[in-house]
């Protein structure tokens, strides 16, 4: 079995998110149950499972997903 990719998930609350084409989505607003709210610009939220986040580098979280992506993960208002 793989080592978890974050052990500690409320380390990442308030970190910048970025796309797998390296692409600035947002900042982590909440953890939980399986899944990372992100607030993007113009106020696009995304809930987003915990299973796409790649890494996490201290100061950065990582999507194994790309930009173009992020619509399929968006929370209508």
């Amino acid at each position: 079995m793989s080592e978890p990719v974050i052990v500690n998930w409320d380390r990442i609350i308030h970190k910048n998110v970025r796309s797998k084409d390296f692409q600035d989505v947002g900042n982590v607003f909440a953890v939980a149950g399986d899944e990372v709210t992100v607030m993007g610009s113009w106020s696009r939220e995304y809930k987003i499972p915990k299973s796409c986040i790649e890494g996490f580098n201290g100061s950065e979280v990582f999507l194994n997903i790309s930009f173009n992506e992020l619509p399929n993960y968006e929370v209508k208002l």
